[in-house]
């Protein structure tokens, strides 16, 4: 069966399908869709490790919901103060196209397919699963149109790939896209406001837990503060009772204009992006163009060290993984 095919658009009504895209009965990954078939969710040895939704009637696809391995998610979907907010999403503007806000005149990241999950190994020997999505991101005039008759302003290959690494308790996603200039037009211009790129929303219970964290030391977010300065990485723990827990953001050096710029703040709430400085400096590209984003997602049950941290970001700038 052709699963790119079943999860075309035209398709996803009225689909209720479940699989476990595993060829060998020992596999970890298991990845099911229940009654929504734009929605899949990554169990590992059969407790939840990802939710990653790609609605039709959704602006954009996201990471829904990330587990660390004792089973918490710290993510928050669409809360009542920014019902845009997705948990983990990627959105811009491009030709002054807003595809961050969810507004009258928004644009949309439309799927055109989505593969079947695929499992197997990191280059270290540890258990992967990868969803790979090919977008295409349409202004709001041609919004609701058939794929058939849209022009798109970018053409995205996303590949999302989640590790595994029980022995140093981490759950790693690298999220990456691969961008081409889209029929629409013959050049694009990448702008935005200081927190797009790949933002993260948290759960309400931890804002108030929230310390963000670089390899400077604290960020200081007193008061009402914000913060935009570049890292290579940067963190939020929080030390809640009984379930402590870090993520971290990592930015490959290959990004266009290299290490990112994180946006952080904590008043009125916790939040994290890493851009690409977009609202002092539009990136350009033009037909024939092609454009690579990776960024790296971890996530511990316990408060990580600045050091340790550094030390995964060395290991990411090198490797990508």
């Amino acid at each position: 069966m052709n699963f790119s095919k079943l999860f075309a658009p035209a398709l996803l009504a009225g689909c209720a399908i479940a699989w476990s895209g595993s060829l060998n009965a020992a596999e970890p990954f298991t990845a099911e869709t229940g009654q929504q078939a734009s929605r899949i969710t990554l169990k590992y040895r059969g407790r939840p490790a990802m939710v990653y939704e790609f609605a039709p009637d959704k602006y954009k696809p996201y990471v829904r919901e990330l587990y660390s391995t004792t089973g918490v998610n710290l993510l928050q979907d669409s809360p009542h103060d920014h019902l845009h907010h997705h948990a983990l999403m990627y959105g811009i503007k491009v030709n002054g196209e807003n595809f961050w806000e969810e507004l009258s005149g928004a644009g949309v990241q439309r799927v055109v397919s989505t593969s079947t999950p695929q499992y197997g190994k990191s280059r270290s020997g540890l258990p992967q699963a990868v969803i790979r999505q090919e977008l295409v991101w349409i202004p709001a005039a041609d919004a609701f149109l058939p794929l058939s008759n849209c022009a798109p302003l970018l053409v995205e290959h996303r590949t999302i790939t989640l590790t595994i690494d029980e022995k140093a308790s981490e759950v790693a996603l690298l999220w990456g896209g691969s961008f081409q200039v889209g029929s629409r037009t013959n050049t694009v211009s990448l702008t935005g406001a200081n927190y797009h790129g790949l933002g993260m929303r948290f759960q309400e219970h931890l804002d108030a837990h929230a310390v963000h964290i670089s390899p400077e030391g604290r960020v200081n977010l007193a008061g009402s503060r914000q913060d935009t300065t570049v890292f290579p990485w940067e963190a939020v723990t929080f030390n809640t009772p009984g379930k402590p827990a870090t993520i971290a953001v990592f930015g490959a050096p290959s990004n266009g204009r290299g290490a990112p710029r994180f946006f952080a703040m904590a008043t009125p709430f916790a939040y994290l992006a890493a851009t690409q400085t977009l609202d002092q400096e539009p990136l350009v590209y033009h037909t024939g163009d092609s454009f690579q984003l990776s960024y790296l997602v971890t996530l511990y049950p316990e408060i990580k060290s600045g050091e340790s941290l550094q030390a995964r970001s060395r290991i990411f700038s090198t490797s990508n993984n």
